[in-house]
């Protein structure tokens, strides 16, 4: 009788198991694979989904330097995220944060000319 591993161990919870390291190996490599898989496909549905900006390029937008932006993430002001290692924005956070800007900046002109 063949059991789907899953199966095996709902039906059996206390199964003690003995493989060789070879399908141990071949195991965690199927493993590895699958989550790779993941990974990558949540870059791409991210970048696709949400624009994403170097630091070059935030910085040169809103006219800040690059110390700034690093101050901003600190006090969560404007978050950076990791991709492959870089520092990247999300467009969106940056559309975001000038829109709460302008907002604040149109209520002070509203109540400078009351």
């Amino acid at each position: 009788m063949k059991y789907n591993l899953d199966t095996l161990i709902d039906e059996h919870p206390n199964v003690i198991l003995q493989i060789s390291g070879e399908d141990l190996r071949a195991f965690a490599h199927e493993i590895l694979i699958g989550a790779k898989a993941i990974a990558k496909a949540e870059v791409e549905a991210a970048t696709k989904s949400d624009e994403l900006l170097t630091i070059q390029e935030v910085s040169e937008l809103l006219e800040v330097s690059k110390m700034t932006l690093h101050r901003w993430d600190q006090n969560g002001i404007l978050r950076k995220v990791w991709i492959g290692g870089k520092r990247r924005y999300r467009k969106s956070d940056i559309d975001q944060l000038v829109g709460t800007k302008l907002k604040s900046q149109h209520s002070k002109e509203s109540k400078i000319e009351l």
